[in-house]
């Protein structure tokens, strides 16, 4: 628990959000800056990371030590989490807030969605479990347990409708943070990157775990790349929230702070792991190969009981692999450097796979998502 947190204001006049990991920290931090701005006497808590407390969000928790990659990860963090989750509880039946508001991060939210339910306290899911892909059962649980499901996918709208739920399709978020109007030239200037060399991005997740996992793979790559191609640059962007202290060393890439748009916009190819990064590279258009690993178990369960072809989210909204994907024991350094190089070699590959991100850009929706569940949240004050 923060040591700083306190409460001063009207019950009637505060709401509740809680986001559990880096990207449901910066969705749900557009959200409270909008409400914020909108009406000002309003009282904004519950858990996050620094960015939704730079918006004004008092945080009973900060998620730095919540964000887990993996089932064998999640479940050693069983005990901690049901204390946040009573805690987090405790607050709600205190205080009863005029609305809460759920950012992603599954069955977590899902427990204060009942617990909310069984106060009459209205209740808003940004951005739902993807029940879609596997644990249908929890459809039902939110049917009964939430006022309304702001969906950020045109498909799991609809998935949810079928079900009987009350969603509202708002467009997905990345929309309204993605940077897109600048040319790679200017990307590259902005970062002093040279225009004329051939730029590998390196993006191996927002999670220490991942990055543990994935980064050192990622660097052998790199160094394979330079004895085949001398002249390719390397950038990594700094995920929010990670210290570049805690990287290793590694002279030959150049690690970039708080640019991850035109970091993207400057690399002529990203290697990204699985996850929102590859949202962002496909509304960038950068072209991209999605790396996946981690632990047995999780993967284990992956195979057995998710109902998806594919992992990459750009693979999954267009319903065929338009981004090349390698899962589990094809993460090796040679069979990534055997991909990067097929896809620089041959800049007509590229080019499609530009083509093909654009239109999974073009099916998330319009920009205004931030705006669209602002409304939906000042409905109930």
């Amino acid at each position: 628990m923060t040591s700083n947190f306190q409460l001063s204001v009207d019950d009637q006049k505060l709401v509740v959000i809680i986001a559990g990991e880096p990207s449901g920290d910066l969705h749900a931090s557009q959200v409270a800056r909008r409400l914020k701005e909108r009406l000002p006497e309003i009282e904004l808590a519950g858990m996050g990371g620094d960015l939704m407390e730079s918006a004004g969000v008092k945080l009973l928790f900060h998620i730095r030590d919540s964000a887990v990659m993996g089932i064998s990860e999640v479940l050693n963090m069983i005990p901690a989490f049901l204390q946040k989750q009573r805690d987090l509880k405790k607050l709600i039946a205190t205080k009863k807030p005029s609305v809460v508001v759920l950012v992603d991060f599954g069955d977590f939210n899902l427990g204060i969605a009942k617990f909310a339910h069984q106060l009459n306290i209205p209740t808003i899911y940004y951005i739902p479990p993807k029940a879609w892909a596997w644990r249908g059962n929890r459809v039902e649980k939110l049917a009964r347990t939430t006022s309304i499901i702001a969906s950020i996918f045109p498909f799991e709208t609809e998935f949810y409708r079928k079900k009987g739920a009350n969603v509202e399709f708002v467009g997905h978020p990345l929309l309204d943070v993605a940077q897109t109007d600048f040319t790679q030239t200017e990307a590259r200037k902005s970062l002093d990157i040279a225009d004329n060399y051939p730029v590998v991005g390196l993006m191996p997740g927002s999670r220490r775990k991942e990055i543990q996992c994935l980064l050192p793979i990622m660097l052998e790559v790199a160094q394979n790349l330079l004895r085949r191609i001398p002249s390719c640059r390397f950038i990594l962007p700094l995920a929010p929230g990670i210290d570049r202290q805690s990287l290793p060393n590694m002279p030959f890439v150049k690690i970039i702070e708080d640019a991850v748009y035109p970091s993207m916009r400057a690399a002529d190819l990203m290697l990204v792991a699985s996850g929102t990064a590859t949202l962002e590279a496909a509304c960038i258009g950068t072209p991209m190969i999605i790396v996946y690993k981690v632990s047995l178990l999780t993967w284990w369960i992956i195979q057995h009981f998710v109902n998806l072809e594919f992992i990459g989210l750009p693979n999954i909204i267009a319903g065929r692999e338009i981004v090349p994907e390698l899962l589990q024991d094809e993460v090796t350094t040679n069979q990534v450097t055997a991909t990067v190089i097929d896809l620089l070699e041959n800049p007509e590959q590229c080019q499609k796979q530009r083509q093909e991100l654009k239109q999974v850009s073009k099916s998330l929706g319009s920009i205004g998502a931030r705006e669209r569940v602002t409304d939906l949240i000042l409905n109930y004050l």
